[in-house]
């Protein structure tokens, strides 16, 4: 897997992700993301989560394997347990400004429950020290499963915990990060939103960097935001009830971000850098 480049800056390197322990749930994963100026956006993992690695796809719970990594809270709380499952890409093929794949979702019994499309789309952005990237997966049953059933310790009884999908770990910052979107100001803002995008701003080892997050306006999904013990964020797809999926009716997700070098101001400034995002820019229809 490769290395992408915007504004003659490596803004992203592609992992595998097949060196990964068991118990953390082996998976592709992008990192580092990085800003043109080269200020680094993800986290891969860090100790006090050390099964986050930086922009992925996984989740807690599907069909009964953890997708996710580390603990799986049962009734009894979290637990760790021999029931990681694993994603293995291939066919990967990569054009400019496009990265494009396969990803064999194989359960803990070693068996393959789920085949993933997923792809990457990066362009240069009209604003200064600004590029653009889109994050799509379309996920169907494998095999002889018939249907996908994703769930969440939110659904498990676990309070605000709906975690699971499209997931950006952040790097901690020299301070607090700067959260909001069209809800409001902060996490508890943001956090089960279903505001169209979110921005998460952080000034790491002195420099700020700004990432607009985006969702397909017709398919809104709460917002997971977490600033406190670690920065996170992205759409739960089982926020407080489980998702299913089958082959005529695929779990679709789709993640639009626009990464800046400085501060975002206000609401109104992070809406114009989105709306020059690709995805939205021809599409008035689409856009946030």
């Amino acid at each position: 897997m490769r290395s992408f480049h915007v504004k003659g800056a490596n803004v992203v390197q592609e992992n595998p992700g097949d060196d990964l322990a068991t118990r953390m749930a082996p998976r592709p994963y992008l990192h580092p993301v990085r800003t043109v100026a080269g200020v680094v956006l993800t986290e891969a993992a860090p100790e006090d989560h050390p099964h986050h690695f930086g922009l992925s796809l996984a989740f807690s719970d599907v069909n009964g394997t953890n997708f996710w990594g580390g603990s799986t809270y049962t009734e009894n709380g979290p637990a760790v347990l021999p029931n990681h499952g694993r994603q293995v890409p291939s066919g990967w093929k990569h054009q400019d400004g496009h990265a494009e794949g396969s990803i064999a979702w194989i359960n803990h019994s070693d068996q393959q429950v789920a085949s993933e499309r997923r792809s990457y789309s990066y362009q240069e952005h009209p604003a200064p020290n600004t590029w653009s990237l889109s994050f799509a997966s379309v996920i169907r049953p494998a095999g002889a499963v018939e249907q996908l059933s994703v769930s969440s310790s939110a659904v498990k009884g676990r309070t605000g915990a709906g975690y699971g999908g499209i997931f950006w770990r952040f790097p901690s910052g020299d301070g607090p990060p700067q959260v909001f979107c069209s809800a409001g100001a902060g996490a508890e803002a943001a956090h089960g939103s279903l505001s169209p995008w979110l921005l998460v701003g952080i000034r790491h080892h002195g420099k700020d960097a700004s990432v607009i997050l985006a969702q397909d306006p017709g398919q809104l999904r709460p917002w997971f935001v977490r600033t406190e013990g670690y920065v996170g964020a992205g759409p739960a797809v089982a926020w407080d009830k489980p998702a299913t999926a089958d082959r005529d009716k695929p779990l679709t997700l789709n993640l639009h971000a626009v990464i800046h070098d400085g501060k975002v101001a206000n609401s109104r400034h992070a809406e114009e850098l989105l709306h020059q995002h690709f995805t939205f820019r021809n599409s008035p229809d689409r856009t946030p």
